[in-house]
């Protein structure tokens, strides 16, 4: 069994605090129904700071990374399959990627 994770990219933005609510009820929903294979949940993240060899600056914000699920999965076919059914994909867009282990 192999690692993968869902690195959403982009932002919801909700007009309504009822839209909100919806779509953050529908996230539950859709990992939930990932069950066993879920290994870290939507970890959602803030802005970025970029380090670089000139510096240090505000990451850009267009289509920057906002959050992350870890699952298991047999092969990135099944992983992508698990993907496709996120509600995230609504707002922005997810990739896909293999986690390795290090050692």
């Amino acid at each position: 069994m192999a690692q993968f994770a869902f690195l959403y990219l982009g932002e919801p933005h909700f007009d309504d605090p009822e839209e909100a609510k919806a779509h953050q009820q529908e996230w539950f929903a859709y990992i939930g129904s990932l069950g066993d294979a879920v290994v870290t949940p939507g970890m959602p993240m803030g802005p970025a700071t970029r380090i670089t060899a000139a510096g240090v600056e505000p990451a850009p914000t267009e289509g920057r990374l906002t959050g992350l699920t870890v699952v298991n999965a047999e092969d990135m076919d099944a992983a992508v399959e698990m993907a496709k059914t996120c509600p995230f994909v609504e707002f922005g867009t997810v990739d896909v990627v293999e986690v390795f282990q290090m050692g």
